[in-house]
């Protein structure tokens, strides 16, 4: 593997949930990525809405096409196999392309949906009617465009809930979270994650995140993608996601021995 997280990065994902690794896709990979969604979005074909997306707010769509998949070599796939282990993740098989558009006018709210994907919101993009949650093990957003500051229709996340959600399901079951993460956590004060075209933020599927306002003139671009380690895609049952959200980094053989920082 060519590339590896440094113990200062473990030590951040460990504490926090996420951590932003800069400048991990090359240029000629983004900009291939963004020229194939602009050109989705000048010729009219209006990628399908997943759930959770809002139509005055942004377009979501999963796509394997080769741009989109191709942000995933090198670095990106590296460093999910450097903590979920080599040979042990499922292969990719699509993204989840991102858009958020400028907000019409100041006064312009937006729906807050603290959420984990695939659990305790039957609106985020993950959600199945068939009632079993839709989990995952690791996320890797690619920006593709830059993101500088807050209010930018920036991912938001609640550093080190990860944590607080794995202890309050040991307490008291996966039951006790069914009412949603809001009402059933006293959240820490978010964070909007800032980056340029080209970085990576990498997320724990047990972190509770939502979106930003943006209050800019740009579209914020990301494309997204979820890595299940084997155990986790094969063994979807109550008890074992029990399991996985009691101890977060039991899928993740990288982050043995990792101190917070």
């Amino acid at each position: 593997m060519a590339f590896k997280l440094s113990p200062a990065q473990k030590a951040r994902l460990k504490r926090d949930g996420f951590v932003v690794l800069p400048k991990i896709v090359p240029a000629d990979l983004t900009g291939a990525a963004v020229r194939e969604i602009n050109h989705r979005l000048g010729s009219g074909e209006h990628p399908d809405k997943d759930a959770y997306a809002d139509k005055k707010d942004y377009l979501s769509e999963y796509v394997s096409t080769p741009a989109v998949m191709s942000l995933t070599r090198g670095g990106v796939r590296d460093a999910a196999e450097s903590l979920l282990g080599a040979g042990r993740i499922e292969p990719l098989t699509q993204g989840q392309v991102v858009l958020r558009f400028p907000a019409e006018h100041d006064a312009v709210e937006y729906e807050r949906l603290i959420h984990i994907d695939g659990l305790y919101s039957n609106k985020d993009g993950l959600y199945t009617n068939s009632k079993k949650p839709l989990r995952y093990s690791l996320c890797a957003g690619v920006f593709l465009s830059d993101t500088p500051k807050p209010d930018m229709g920036n991912l938001t996340v609640y550093p080190g809930t990860h944590r607080l959600i794995a202890q309050t399901i040991k307490n008291s079951g996966l039951g006790a979270l069914k009412a949603g993460i809001e009402r059933s956590l006293p959240l820490p004060p978010p964070v909007q994650v800032t980056g340029r075209t080209g970085d990576v933020v990498l997320f724990h599927f047990q972190l509770a995140h939502d979106k930003a306002r943006n209050d800019s003139p740009h579209i914020r671009r990301i494309a997204y993608f979820r890595f299940w380690h084997l155990d986790a895609w094969y063994d979807r049952s109550r008890e074992y996601l029990t399991k996985a959200m009691i101890d977060p980094w039991l899928e993740w053989p990288g982050m043995r021995g990792v101190d917070e920082a």
